[in-house]
């Protein structure tokens, strides 16, 4: 079996990486979004709260996505990968926050593949689906910078 290689994706936004690391970690609940890429579904929100990665349901449901494996701001952030499933079968993910002038590069690694029954299939459920979280992190980060 062919290892399946971690998805990569970089986005450039328009923020100081200490504001683009507090929007990605302390408002991931004001972006993501969960009408597609959540347990519950829309109407509920998502937090790092005490080291994991919690989503709420609006019904109240709670679904574990992933534990903190790494907390570095405004440099770094890794967690593991499970959203509400067995935290053993977790991949991982990591992201970098690195200056560029006013900018931020904000690099999306995930990797450990081979938890999942299909790997190559996984990969690309999530080569689809990051760049749409991704560009909703993008504009609320730029829309945070916007005059009041």
């Amino acid at each position: 079996m062919t290892a399946v290689p971690p998805m990569r994706r970089e986005i450039v936004v328009e923020a100081a990486p200490d504001v683009a690391f507090e929007v990605f970690t302390n408002e991931i609940g004001q972006w993501w979004p969960l009408a597609g890429f959540s347990v519950h579904g829309d109407g509920g929100t998502v937090a790092f709260v005490e080291g994991r990665l919690i989503e709420r349901g609006a019904a109240g449901g709670i679904a574990q996505w992933g534990e903190v494996t790494r907390w570095e701001p405004p440099s770094h952030v890794a967690f593991t990968w499970h959203p509400g499933g067995d935290e053993r079968r977790a991949s991982r993910v990591a992201v970098t926050f690195t200056p560029t002038g006013a900018q931020t590069l904000v690099t999306l690694e995930h990797s450990g593949w081979e938890v999942y029954d299909d790997p190559a299939a996984a990969r690309a459920e999530y080569d689809s689906g990051w760049p749409a979280v991704l560009e909703r992190y993008q504009a609320r980060a730029a829309a945070l910078q916007q005059p009041r």
